[in-house]
């Protein structure tokens, strides 16, 4: 019996997660905030899972380019995968490996995310389990306006929860507002305490600060 539609792509994203090493047991599906990708980001496991959104959530990445896990590329080197080309807040390109058991952070040109390195980050994956989809569910929206006034806002105070934002903006969606505060957030416009407590109306937002 000729498959569906539905079990074609199912079987295009098996070949590509076992072209990775991966069973295929457990496939996540994401779409990356900054990605212009029509399909999502298939993830074969809970720890690529968790690798990506401590990616998304690393205050010192300006982009995240994940096209190695797209192409199927295999592992770089033996119990590491390449996982994402990223460039630095200061320009500088690096090459992410999911290596579960590296004791370092970092080697020459590469960092390096272990499964140390994700329990130490479990609040950031957590939070940001809940920032990209708000940002994902205002794409189909024009948030310019409202960024723009959260912008203006937080210079003007230096430092507002989420909640304050929303009273101070409440001819606004507050869907519209959060998701204008995540925008801002993932294009590291803003800073927040997402690291240490859980994102949600209490969540301290501030300029961010260079250097």
């Amino acid at each position: 019996m000729a498959k569906t539609p539905a079990q074609q792509k199912r079987s295009q994203y098996l070949a590509s997660v076992r072209a990775r090493g991966a069973s295929g047991n457990n496939l996540w599906f994401v779409s990356p905030p900054q990605d212009t990708q029509s399909l999502p980001l298939t993830l074969c496991s809970d720890i690529e899972l968790d690798t990506f959104f401590y990616l998304e959530g690393s205050p010192d990445l300006a982009s995240i380019d994940y096209a190695p896990l797209r192409h199927g590329q295999a592992p770089s080197r033996p119990g590491r995968r390449h996982f994402a080309t990223v460039t630095t807040l200061e320009g500088a390109e690096l090459d992410v490996e999911l290596a579960p058991e590296a004791d370092k952070a970092s080697v020459a040109g590469r960092r390096l995310i272990s499964l140390s390195v994700l329990n130490a980050g479990k609040v950031r994956i957590e939070s940001w389990r809940a920032i990209v989809p708000t940002i994902n569910r205002c794409r189909s929206h024009s948030l310019g306006p409202v960024i723009i006034r959260c912008r203006h806002l937080l210079e003007e105070h230096g430092e507002l929860t989420v909640r304050a934002l929303c009273q101070l903006l409440v001819t606004e969606s507050t869907a519209l507002v959060t998701g204008a505060l995540a925008t801002l957030l993932r294009a590291r416009e803003i800073q927040s305490d997402v690291d240490t407590h859980l994102w949600g109306p209490g969540t301290a937002l501030r300029t961010h600060r260079h250097g």
